[in-house]
């Protein structure tokens, strides 16, 4: 059951808001989130403005957050002419996620990354793929298990929201190609956007093999990663030991341990294997959940969420409400 959770009752100042490219799937869904809070006050652009620079900038100064939902290119240019402004920048573009200067917007990684994001005049908010990937293997390398060079193989299935209003669109098509009804495979050359930040935030010596899906239906995203365990070892009392299907869920569930917006499920490996694991299951919802599979020698760990939820727009609001003290999940749908 879908639970908004309520905007603050402890703050009195209503922060500004400027959306820019408000009228992509990520900025639409940040609008709907924020539009029905108390504490934000959204700030607009004309239609015919919208691409004018002296216009966003002047917005900009009056502005305490600025969401930039643009292409790379664009997103540069408006953070070169915000530069030096009192507003924070929240960026859901591809273009600074491995800037070392920039918060990465995944407060859940660890206490400097939410520290960061809650004092950076600048915060990168992850890609979707990326998120499922880096909220399994970041637990598993900090935890020293999961070697830097380990030759990583990752599926990712998604709903065609991921491809925003152009692919929306031919998805959605009265008369659409009869190879759109069927799962496809794409990113073939393996030079997907989303892997330079996986490999920068989870210290990988090398990018994994990366298989993305998009499919018939709206949103959702399931990532999943496979590990054989033989090529996993765990440090104990000074010798190492190879590590179970268990302890993989035991990393992930100490660390996530208190997360509001990412959940590890119970381990049971009965239950969980005889899963049909819905892709599309938190369709709408701002949270994340990650399940373990398979056996003690070969498991599976999957990151099932909304791309437009936990891996855009919701991330995005979540950055937002830190940035500004309030509760995280603040007008999340949880």
């Amino acid at each position: 059951m879908m639970n908004i959770t309520n905007t603050t009752d402890t703050i009195n100042a209503v922060a500004k808001v400027f959306i820019v490219g408000h009228e992509g799937t990520t900025g639409l869904r940040i609008y709907e989130r924020l539009s029905q809070r108390s504490d934000i006050e959204i700030l607009s652009i004309d239609d015919e403005k919208r691409k004018d620079m002296n216009e966003i900038v002047a917005i900009a100064k009056t502005a305490d957050i600025v969401f930039l939902c643009l292409p790379d290119a664009a997103a540069k240019e408006v953070v070169a002419a915000t530069n030096g402004l009192s507003c924070k920048v929240i960026d859901a573009s591809t273009a600074h996620r491995t800037h070392s200067e920039w918060a990465y917007g995944f407060a859940e990684l660890g206490e400097t990354y939410r520290q960061k994001i809650e004092t950076a005049t600048h915060i990168a908010v992850p890609g979707c793929h990326a998120s499922g990937m880096i909220a399994i293997l970041k637990p598993l390398r900090e935890a020293g298990v999961l070697p830097a060079d380990y030759p990583l193989s990752i599926f990712s299935l998604t709903g065609y929201s991921g491809g925003g209003k152009k692919m929306i669109s031919t998805y959605e098509s009265p008369d659409k190609e009869n190879a759109l009804f069927a799962p496809r495979q794409y990113g073939l050359g393996q030079v997907h956007k989303h892997l330079p930040e996986v490999v920068y935030v989870c210290g990988l010596s090398k990018a994994p093999i990366f298989s993305p899906i998009v499919d018939d239906y709206y949103a959702g995203m399931e990532v999943s990663v496979g590990f054989h365990t033989a090529a996993l070892k765990v440090a104990t009392g000074g010798t190492t030991q190879q590590i179970t299907a268990q302890d993989i869920w035991q990393i992930l569930d100490t660390h996530y341990k208190g997360a509001k917006l990412v959940q590890v499920q119970p381990f049971n490996l009965e239950k969980t294997n005889e899963l049909f694991l819905g892709a599309n299951e938190q369709t709408g919802l701002d949270s994340m959940k990650l399940y373990v599979s398979g056996n003690d020698d070969r498991v599976m760990v999957h990151a099932v969420f909304d791309n437009l939820g936990k891996g855009a727009s919701g991330a995005a609001v979540q950055c937002m409400n830190i940035a500004l003290g309030l509760d995280e999940t603040t007008g999340l749908v949880l």
